[in-house]
């Protein structure tokens, strides 16, 4: 009975470590837009905002909205880019002239007023879900 609850104190503590080490991760994304299609198969863009609260930058590695074929992250100039770094104590806006998520080859058309999740992952903070609310292209 001791050695089950010696194993089952030093398990706890163990699960208690990668949160502790989490918490030190200060990378927050607001929820966002998406421009909405008029069809199926449509490629659109999506918008939002990304925070770090740290002392150390940490860099966007990876992006995917399911509700399309391929997500990519592109650039101001719409070439695609592999990665993004995050400064710290700054805030990074993805937004259209800028950097900004690629939604290629949509599985539905994208409705006014719908959310679409998607889910971004940090060289260090890990993945984060956001939702981008269809609002009308310019």
């Amino acid at each position: 009975m001791k050695t089950f609850l010696r194993r089952a104190a030093l398990a706890a503590s163990v699960l208690v470590i990668p949160s502790t080490a989490l918490a030190a991760i200060n990378i927050t994304a607001d929820n966002g837009t998406v421009w909405q299609t008029s069809k199926t198969g449509d490629t659109t863009q999506g918008f939002l905002q990304i925070h770090n609260t740290g002392d150390t930058a940490d860099m966007l590695t990876a992006w995917d909205c399911p509700i399309a074929d391929t997500t990519t992250l592109a650039g101001g100039d719409g070439k695609p880019l592999q990665s993004l770094t995050i400064p710290p104590g700054q805030t990074v806006t993805l937004a259209s002239g800028g950097p900004h998520l690629m939604l290629l080859n949509t599985h539905f058309t994208v409705e006014f007023g719908s959310l679409v999740p998607c889910a971004l992952t940090f060289q260090n903070a890990g993945q984060i879900g956001v939702y981008l609310n269809a609002v009308p292209a310019p």
